[in-house]
């Protein structure tokens, strides 16, 4: 039984310039605008938190 026209491997990225690309980006490592995205604020607090607990515990907020 042979196989059918579409039913190949998956094709592999094993060139020259997938190489070369993947040097470079190794090289540059992480944009510091990443960086920046990917880290939370300082100032930042539970309030949902605490506010969606209170709810839970039915309870009637405090001002």
């Amino acid at each position: 039984m042979t196989r059918h026209v579409i039913d190949r491997a998956a094709p592999k990225a094993e060139g020259a310039r997938v190489k070369h690309f993947l040097e470079l980006a190794r090289r540059e490592g992480i944009h510091p605008a990443i960086v920046g995205m990917s880290q939370r604020p300082v100032g930042r607090t539970a309030r949902k938190i605490e506010e969606f607990l209170r709810i839970d515990r039915q309870e009637r907020p405090a001002h």
